[in-house]
């Protein structure tokens, strides 16, 4: 029987060939921070005859909810080769994804993809977002007239460390090393496409940055990541968009991130439902709840949040306050945990008590935007 392992440096060519069948020519060298000599060990793959078949890539990463640390991993390049497909090699190696990322503490998965491989091992499109498309006619007079105070330009090296600190002061985001720029710099590509980053500076000082993906033939793109202050930013966006000559300009915000949404909603644009990209399923569940119990405390007190419980066995998974329990299923309490775009869980709604006073009040928990981290 064949057994996942990870990728060898002689059989590094034969797996990107693969990955130029099942995607794209070149695919590996527009994910560099996949495809490196230092994660080749979790580059999982099904060898037969010397040849890579199938691949589930990870990237292991810690990310911060509101100041707590917790671990994720990234999976993506997930690929098996025509002539081998319906062998189960994908589901094996993607069962041994799953068991190395217990093994190193951690707490979510996030696939990049939604398919059937995926929702049978509980991974859920989940969060509560919105999506923003303005085009030059919606633009209104009083963000033209911001504007003029507004610069934007291609980031220069000098400003690379205002981007990383910028991103720092995220409230929701993955951990973040130089390396991870150098990724972007060296495949200009992120979230599945080619994107340029600008900086943003209102009288001259910095206020945060825009990743934009470039333009289709249509000349509509959309905002692959942003940081900074969040009026600025909006501030740019008439500049980027006649720098590039949009009809439409798309971004994605997040639940948690209410300043932006009601910042768009004042300029009466009008949000369009959509979960957070990628799908999620749960590693570690109770490990994940103790992570964020800082935040809990910050809520809901010390002594309420010390008295909540958080257990797993098999399918089952509890949550607990003093006498209080309930117990629920993997898909549930995922859905529990990050919201949807269906509004808060019937589950977590309908639950009374003080276990269900207490749950409403600490979840669902923000969701992780890829941005450069996406794989």
């Amino acid at each position: 029987m064949i057994e996942p392992r990870g990728v060898r440096p002689e059989e590094i060519e034969s797996l990107h060939t693969l990955t130029d069948i099942v995607f794209r020519p070149g695919m590996a060298k527009q994910y560099p921070q996949l495809f490196n000599a230092d994660n080749y060990e979790n580059l999982r793959v099904c060898v037969v005859d010397g040849k890579c078949v199938s691949h589930v890539g990870m990237k292991i990463q810690d990310a911060f909810l509101y100041g707590c640390r917790i671990r994720t991993v990234c999976i993506g390049g997930v690929a098996t080769h025509p002539d081998y497909r319906k062998l189960g090699y994908a589901s094996l190696c993607f069962d041994d994804a799953r068991r190395i990322s217990k093994e190193q503490g951690v707490d979510v998965m996030i696939v990049s993809g939604d398919r059937n491989l995926y929702r049978m091992r509980g991974c859920l499109h989940v969060g509560d977002d919105r999506v923003f498309s303005i085009t030059p006619h919606t633009l209104p007079p009083e963000l033209e007239a911001r504007s003029a105070s507004i610069t934007v330009s291609p980031m220069a090296p000098a400003e690379l460390p205002l981007v990383m600190e910028c991103y720092q002061k995220e409230p929701v985001r993955f951990q973040r090393f130089p390396s991870d720029y150098h990724y972007l710099h060296q495949s200009g590509w992120a979230m599945n496409s080619p994107v340029e980053l600008w900086v943003v500076r209102e009288r001259g000082d910095f206020r945060g940055y825009l990743l934009i993906r470039k333009p289709t033939p249509q000349s509509e793109a959309n905002l692959v990541e942003f940081a900074g202050d969040r009026a600025s930013l909006l501030s740019a966006l008439p500049l980027l968009m006649r720098h590039y000559a949009l009809n439409r300009l798309s971004f994605q915000v997040q639940r948690h991130d209410s300043l932006l949404r009601s910042l768009c909603e004042a300029y009466g644009w009008e949000g369009t439902l959509r979960s957070t990209s990628g799908t999620v399923t749960l590693i570690h569940f109770s490990q994940l709840m103790e992570r964020m119990r800082p935040r809990f405390e910050e809520i809901l007190g010390q002594p309420l949040a010390a008295s909540l419980r958080f257990s797993q066995n098999e399918e089952a998974y509890t949550f607990g306050l003093g006498t209080e329990e309930f117990v629920t299923d993997r898909d549930t309490a995922t859905r529990m945990l990050f919201g949807t775009t269906s509004g808060v869980e019937p589950a977590l709604a309908e639950l009374g008590g003080a276990l269900g006073e207490a749950l409403r009040s600490i979840l669902p928990l923000p969701t992780l935007w890829y941005g450069i981290n996406y794989v």
